[in-house]
Order: structure tokens, then C-alpha cells, then sequence
């Protein structure tokens, strides 16, 4: 199981939603991302990964889309 969180930059809480596999785990984050959450994070492996470093774990099929994301 995959935790991406996200916290927008109103202080109204982190959003939470749970995932099966990490490809699922990083279209959520990616999704959280589009929708203008600035901090997002993923908890697997008994870790906090940034987006960044999880698309490394998921393979090099997300960098190109991770890297279209962080330019804007």
C-alpha cells in the first residue's frame, strides 16, 4: 500500500489517499501536483519519498511527465 499526501497552501489539512501499486501511487501525486498542491509526498518502503525521488522507483517512464510537471 502507497500513502500520497498532500497539503495545500491554505491551512485547511493534508489530504490523504491510499494506492495499490506505485504507478497508481504516482498518478495521484501527479494529480495532486495538477491541482496546485505544492507539497506532495509518498510513504512506502518505510519512507517519505518526494515525487521526484518515487518516479526514480517506479521506472524511467515517469521522469518524462514528472519533468513537464516541475517546470511550471
Amino acid at each position: 500500500m502507497f500513502i500520497v499526501q498532500a497539503k495545500p497552501r491554505e491551512p485547511e489539512g493534508i489530504l490523504k489517499v491510499t494506492r495499490a501499486t506505485r504507478q497508481q501511487a504516482l498518478e495521484a501525486a501527479q494529480d495532486f501536483l495538477n491541482h496546485g498542491m505544492p507539497f506532495v509526498t509518498i510513504v512506502a518502503d518505510g519512507r517519505v519519498y518526494t515525487v521526484a525521488e518515487f518516479a526514480r522507483t517506479v521506472g524511467d517512464s515517469a521522469a518524462p511527465c514528472l519533468n513537464e510537471q516541475s517546470t511550471d
